[in-house]
Protein backbone atom coordinates (compact mmCIF):
# COMPACT_ATOMS: atom_id res chain seq x y z
CA UNK A 1 0.00 0.00 0.00
CA UNK A 2 2.38 2.48 1.12
CA UNK A 3 4.74 2.08 -2.57
CA UNK A 4 1.63 2.82 -4.43
CA UNK A 5 1.22 5.78 -2.45
CA UNK A 6 4.55 6.78 -3.03
CA UNK A 7 5.11 5.84 -6.86
CA UNK A 8 6.01 8.27 -8.83
CA UNK A 9 4.69 8.24 -12.88
CA UNK A 10 4.89 10.95 -15.51
CA UNK A 11 1.62 12.06 -14.97
CA UNK A 12 2.22 12.71 -11.50
CA UNK A 13 5.45 14.56 -12.02
CA UNK A 14 3.87 16.51 -14.88
CA UNK A 15 1.21 17.71 -12.72
CA UNK A 16 3.48 18.57 -10.04
CA UNK A 17 5.37 20.96 -12.52
CA UNK A 18 2.23 22.49 -13.56
CA UNK A 19 1.40 23.19 -9.88
CA UNK A 20 4.61 24.72 -9.52
CA UNK A 21 4.54 27.17 -12.48
CA UNK A 22 1.32 27.93 -11.40
CA UNK A 23 2.16 29.11 -8.01
CA UNK A 24 5.47 31.07 -9.52
CA UNK A 25 3.80 32.84 -12.06
CA UNK A 26 1.08 33.82 -8.60
CA UNK A 27 4.60 35.00 -7.06
CA UNK A 28 5.28 36.81 -10.08
CA UNK A 29 1.77 38.69 -10.20
CA UNK A 30 2.33 39.74 -6.48
CA UNK A 31 5.74 40.82 -7.52
CA UNK A 32 4.75 43.01 -10.39
CA UNK A 33 2.31 44.72 -7.94
CA UNK A 34 5.24 45.11 -5.33
CA UNK A 35 7.30 46.44 -7.78
CA UNK A 36 4.23 48.48 -9.79
CA UNK A 37 4.07 49.86 -6.21
CA UNK A 38 7.48 51.19 -5.96
CA UNK A 39 8.25 52.05 -9.54
CA UNK A 40 5.11 54.45 -9.03
CA UNK A 41 6.29 55.84 -6.02
CA UNK A 42 9.57 56.40 -7.87
CA UNK A 43 8.37 58.45 -10.83
CA UNK A 44 6.51 60.80 -8.79
CA UNK A 45 10.03 61.94 -6.89
CA UNK A 46 11.86 62.26 -9.84
CA UNK A 47 12.16 65.66 -12.19
CA UNK A 48 10.40 65.92 -15.39
CA UNK A 49 12.46 64.17 -17.64
CA UNK A 50 14.57 62.34 -15.84
CA UNK A 51 12.08 58.67 -15.91
CA UNK A 52 13.34 57.07 -18.25
CA UNK A 53 16.78 58.02 -17.65
CA UNK A 54 16.75 56.33 -14.03
CA UNK A 55 14.64 53.40 -15.01
CA UNK A 56 17.79 52.21 -17.70
CA UNK A 57 20.77 53.13 -15.06
CA UNK A 58 18.97 52.09 -11.65
CA UNK A 59 16.65 48.95 -12.71
CA UNK A 60 17.40 48.36 -15.99
CA UNK A 61 13.72 48.72 -17.45
CA UNK A 62 12.14 49.50 -20.66
CA UNK A 63 9.26 52.66 -19.85
CA UNK A 64 7.02 50.20 -21.36
CA UNK A 65 7.64 47.33 -19.23
CA UNK A 66 7.35 49.79 -16.37
CA UNK A 67 4.35 51.33 -17.36
CA UNK A 68 2.75 47.85 -17.28
CA UNK A 69 3.84 46.91 -13.81
CA UNK A 70 2.56 50.34 -12.75
CA UNK A 71 -0.96 49.27 -15.00
CA UNK A 72 -0.87 46.16 -12.84
CA UNK A 73 -0.47 47.70 -9.05
CA UNK A 74 -3.16 50.40 -9.63
CA UNK A 75 -5.87 47.57 -11.42
CA UNK A 76 -4.91 44.85 -9.27
CA UNK A 77 -2.75 46.24 -5.92
CA UNK A 78 -5.97 47.33 -3.89
CA UNK A 79 -6.81 42.68 -3.98
CA UNK A 80 -3.09 41.70 -3.71
CA UNK A 81 -1.52 44.06 -1.30
CA UNK A 82 -3.03 43.26 2.21
CA UNK A 83 -2.19 42.80 5.53
CA UNK A 84 -2.36 39.78 7.23
CA UNK A 85 -5.53 40.14 9.20
CA UNK A 86 -7.12 41.06 5.95
CA UNK A 87 -5.68 37.79 4.29
CA UNK A 88 -8.46 35.77 4.83
CA UNK A 89 -10.76 38.13 3.02
CA UNK A 90 -8.71 38.76 0.05
CA UNK A 91 -8.31 34.93 -0.89
CA UNK A 92 -11.96 35.61 -1.29
CA UNK A 93 -11.38 37.95 -4.73
CA UNK A 94 -11.37 35.89 -7.78
CA UNK A 95 -7.96 38.08 -8.80
CA UNK A 96 -5.97 36.31 -6.18
CA UNK A 97 -6.43 33.10 -8.28
CA UNK A 98 -4.25 34.91 -11.15
CA UNK A 99 -1.05 33.97 -12.58
CA UNK A 100 1.08 36.86 -14.35
CA UNK A 101 0.08 36.09 -17.57
CA UNK A 102 -3.78 35.55 -17.05
CA UNK A 103 -3.85 39.54 -15.07
CA UNK A 104 -2.13 40.79 -18.32
CA UNK A 105 -4.95 39.17 -20.44
CA UNK A 106 -7.58 40.15 -18.17
CA UNK A 107 -6.44 44.11 -18.45
CA UNK A 108 -8.32 43.40 -21.84
CA UNK A 109 -11.94 43.78 -19.89
CA UNK A 110 -13.58 46.47 -18.75
CA UNK A 111 -12.55 46.68 -14.49
CA UNK A 112 -16.07 46.45 -13.17
CA UNK A 113 -16.72 42.87 -15.63
CA UNK A 114 -13.48 41.47 -14.17
CA UNK A 115 -14.48 39.43 -11.34
CA UNK A 116 -17.67 38.67 -13.08
CA UNK A 117 -15.76 37.00 -15.77
CA UNK A 118 -13.13 35.11 -13.56
CA UNK A 119 -16.59 33.60 -11.74
CA UNK A 120 -17.88 33.01 -15.06
CA UNK A 121 -15.34 31.17 -16.72
CA UNK A 122 -12.57 28.64 -15.57
CA UNK A 123 -9.13 30.48 -16.26
CA UNK A 124 -7.68 28.28 -13.90
CA UNK A 125 -7.51 25.20 -16.40
CA UNK A 126 -7.28 27.87 -19.72
CA UNK A 127 -4.42 28.10 -21.81
CA UNK A 128 -3.30 31.61 -22.69
CA UNK A 129 -5.07 31.46 -25.89
CA UNK A 130 -8.23 30.37 -24.84
CA UNK A 131 -8.25 33.08 -22.44
CA UNK A 132 -7.46 35.36 -25.07
CA UNK A 133 -10.00 34.17 -26.65
CA UNK A 134 -12.40 34.39 -24.17
CA UNK A 135 -11.61 38.08 -23.26
CA UNK A 136 -12.33 39.11 -26.81
CA UNK A 137 -15.56 37.57 -27.44
CA UNK A 138 -16.98 39.33 -23.67
CA UNK A 139 -15.71 42.23 -24.96
CA UNK A 140 -17.90 41.53 -28.40
CA UNK A 141 -20.68 40.68 -26.37
CA UNK A 142 -19.80 44.31 -24.15
CA UNK A 143 -20.00 46.19 -27.54
CA UNK A 144 -23.16 44.33 -29.05
CA UNK A 145 -24.89 45.26 -25.68
CA UNK A 146 -23.96 48.70 -26.09
CA UNK A 147 -25.01 49.13 -29.61
CA UNK A 148 -28.65 47.88 -28.85
CA UNK A 149 -28.63 50.05 -25.78
CA UNK A 150 -27.93 52.88 -28.20
CA UNK A 151 -30.45 51.12 -30.66
CA UNK A 152 -33.51 51.05 -27.70
CA UNK A 153 -32.34 54.55 -26.49
CA UNK A 154 -32.79 56.00 -30.69
CA UNK A 155 -36.04 54.22 -31.15
CA UNK A 156 -37.06 55.28 -27.09
CA UNK A 157 -36.62 58.78 -29.06
CA UNK A 158 -38.11 58.25 -31.98
CA UNK A 159 -41.21 56.71 -30.77
CA UNK A 160 -41.48 59.72 -28.32
CA UNK A 161 -41.31 62.24 -31.16
CA UNK A 162 -44.05 60.02 -33.54
CA UNK A 163 -46.26 59.69 -30.18
CA UNK A 164 -45.75 63.90 -30.16
CA UNK A 165 -46.92 64.39 -33.77
CA UNK A 166 -49.64 61.85 -33.37
CA UNK A 167 -50.89 63.88 -30.62
CA UNK A 168 -50.91 67.07 -32.58
CA UNK A 169 -52.58 65.24 -35.20
CA UNK A 170 -55.75 64.46 -33.07
CA UNK A 171 -55.53 67.68 -31.95
CA UNK A 172 -56.16 69.17 -35.57
CA UNK A 173 -58.51 66.30 -36.23
CA UNK A 174 -60.34 67.12 -33.26
CA UNK A 175 -60.76 71.18 -34.09
CA UNK A 176 -61.44 70.16 -37.51
CA UNK A 177 -64.60 68.16 -36.03
CA UNK A 178 -65.23 70.85 -34.19
CA UNK A 179 -65.36 73.31 -37.02
CA UNK A 180 -67.49 70.77 -39.56
CA UNK A 181 -69.91 70.79 -36.22
CA UNK A 182 -70.39 74.32 -35.88
CA UNK A 183 -70.75 74.54 -39.98
CA UNK A 184 -73.47 71.38 -39.28
CA UNK A 185 -75.07 73.18 -36.80
CA UNK A 186 -76.04 76.84 -39.03
CA UNK A 187 -76.95 73.91 -41.88
CA UNK A 188 -79.96 72.73 -39.64
CA UNK A 189 -81.17 75.86 -38.18
CA UNK A 190 -81.29 76.54 -42.06
CA UNK A 191 -83.25 73.73 -42.73
CA UNK A 192 -85.28 74.49 -39.66
CA UNK A 193 -86.28 77.79 -41.42
CA UNK A 194 -86.98 75.87 -44.26
CA UNK A 195 -89.55 73.59 -42.60
CA UNK A 196 -90.97 76.55 -41.13
CA UNK A 197 -91.27 78.87 -44.19
CA UNK A 198 -92.78 75.50 -46.18
CA UNK A 199 -95.62 75.19 -43.39
CA UNK A 200 -96.72 78.35 -43.38
CA UNK A 201 -96.87 78.35 -47.25
CA UNK A 202 -94.34 81.35 -47.76
CA UNK A 203 -93.68 83.03 -50.51
CA UNK A 204 -92.18 80.10 -53.22
CA UNK A 205 -89.25 82.01 -54.65
CA UNK A 206 -88.28 82.94 -51.36
CA UNK A 207 -88.26 79.39 -49.81
CA UNK A 208 -85.99 78.85 -53.22
CA UNK A 209 -83.33 81.28 -51.40
CA UNK A 210 -83.25 79.56 -48.50
CA UNK A 211 -82.99 76.10 -50.09
CA UNK A 212 -79.99 77.88 -52.43
CA UNK A 213 -78.57 78.55 -49.04
CA UNK A 214 -79.13 75.28 -47.65
CA UNK A 215 -77.56 73.28 -50.43
CA UNK A 216 -74.88 75.51 -50.71
CA UNK A 217 -74.10 75.44 -47.08
CA UNK A 218 -74.59 71.61 -47.22
CA UNK A 219 -71.96 71.32 -50.02
CA UNK A 220 -69.59 73.61 -47.30
CA UNK A 221 -70.49 70.93 -44.69
CA UNK A 222 -69.19 68.27 -47.42
CA UNK A 223 -66.16 69.90 -48.27
CA UNK A 224 -65.43 70.64 -44.77
CA UNK A 225 -65.70 66.91 -44.19
CA UNK A 226 -63.69 66.02 -47.07
CA UNK A 227 -60.70 68.54 -45.93
CA UNK A 228 -61.14 66.90 -42.02
CA UNK A 229 -61.21 63.75 -43.41
CA UNK A 230 -58.89 63.42 -46.32
CA UNK A 231 -56.25 65.43 -43.44
CA UNK A 232 -56.44 62.54 -41.38
CA UNK A 233 -56.16 59.81 -44.06
CA UNK A 234 -52.99 61.60 -45.21
CA UNK A 235 -51.57 61.59 -41.82
CA UNK A 236 -52.24 57.80 -41.23
CA UNK A 237 -50.76 57.38 -44.30
CA UNK A 238 -47.39 58.80 -43.40
CA UNK A 239 -47.47 57.02 -40.33
CA UNK A 240 -47.97 54.04 -41.54
CA UNK A 241 -45.30 54.61 -44.01
CA UNK A 242 -42.68 55.82 -41.07
CA UNK A 243 -43.63 52.44 -39.43
CA UNK A 244 -43.52 49.96 -42.74
CA UNK A 245 -39.75 52.03 -43.40
CA UNK A 246 -38.88 51.21 -39.81
CA UNK A 247 -39.62 47.84 -40.20
CA UNK A 248 -38.01 47.12 -43.08
CA UNK A 249 -34.52 46.32 -40.98
CA UNK A 250 -36.16 44.47 -37.56
CA UNK A 251 -38.72 41.95 -39.74
CA UNK A 252 -38.31 42.00 -43.41
CA UNK A 253 -40.82 39.76 -44.32
CA UNK A 254 -43.45 41.44 -42.33
CA UNK A 255 -42.84 44.74 -43.94
CA UNK A 256 -43.40 42.91 -47.21
CA UNK A 257 -46.55 42.04 -45.88
CA UNK A 258 -47.55 45.40 -44.58
CA UNK A 259 -46.41 46.54 -48.55
CA UNK A 260 -48.75 44.28 -49.92
CA UNK A 261 -51.88 44.83 -47.98
CA UNK A 262 -50.91 48.77 -48.53
CA UNK A 263 -51.12 48.24 -52.20
CA UNK A 264 -53.96 46.06 -52.19
CA UNK A 265 -55.92 49.14 -49.94
CA UNK A 266 -54.49 52.11 -52.56
CA UNK A 267 -55.59 49.67 -55.59
CA UNK A 268 -59.01 49.46 -53.99
CA UNK A 269 -59.11 52.86 -53.44
CA UNK A 270 -57.71 53.87 -56.74
CA UNK A 271 -60.63 51.69 -58.64
CA UNK A 272 -63.61 53.22 -56.46
CA UNK A 273 -62.42 56.85 -57.30
CA UNK A 274 -62.44 56.29 -61.15
CA UNK A 275 -65.86 54.71 -60.95
CA UNK A 276 -67.11 57.76 -59.11
CA UNK A 277 -65.35 60.14 -61.74
CA UNK A 278 -67.58 58.01 -64.57
CA UNK A 279 -70.70 58.48 -62.27
CA UNK A 280 -70.24 62.28 -61.49
CA UNK A 281 -69.37 62.58 -65.16
CA UNK A 282 -72.31 61.13 -66.64
CA UNK A 283 -74.54 62.64 -64.34
CA UNK A 284 -76.89 65.42 -65.95
CA UNK A 285 -75.79 68.95 -65.04
CA UNK A 286 -78.34 70.68 -62.80
CA UNK A 287 -79.87 73.86 -64.14
CA UNK A 288 -79.38 77.18 -62.08
CA UNK A 289 -81.97 79.16 -63.19
CA UNK A 290 -84.97 76.70 -64.67
CA UNK A 291 -87.09 79.70 -65.25
CA UNK A 292 -84.89 81.29 -67.53
CA UNK A 293 -84.66 78.26 -69.80
CA UNK A 294 -88.39 77.79 -70.24
CA UNK A 295 -88.97 81.77 -71.07
CA UNK A 296 -85.81 81.06 -73.83
CA UNK A 297 -87.69 77.96 -75.11
CA UNK A 298 -91.07 80.06 -75.23
CA UNK A 299 -89.18 82.70 -77.20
Amino acid sequence: MSDLQTKRTPPVIAAEINTIKRQTSKILLISAVEVGKRLKEAKALLPYGEWGKWLEEFVSYSQRTADRMIQIFEEYGAKLLVSSEDQEMSDSSPVTNLTYTQALIILGLPEEERDEFIAENDTGNMSNQQLQQAVYLRNQELAEKEDLQKVCAEQKDKLAKLSDERDRAKKEAIENLQAVWAEQGNVLKLQRKLDILANENADAKHIAEIEQENNLLKLNLSMSQADARFELIAKGFDDLFIAIKEMAAADPDACRLYISHANQLLTKTMNKLKRMEKASRAAPKVQENPDKDENEAKD
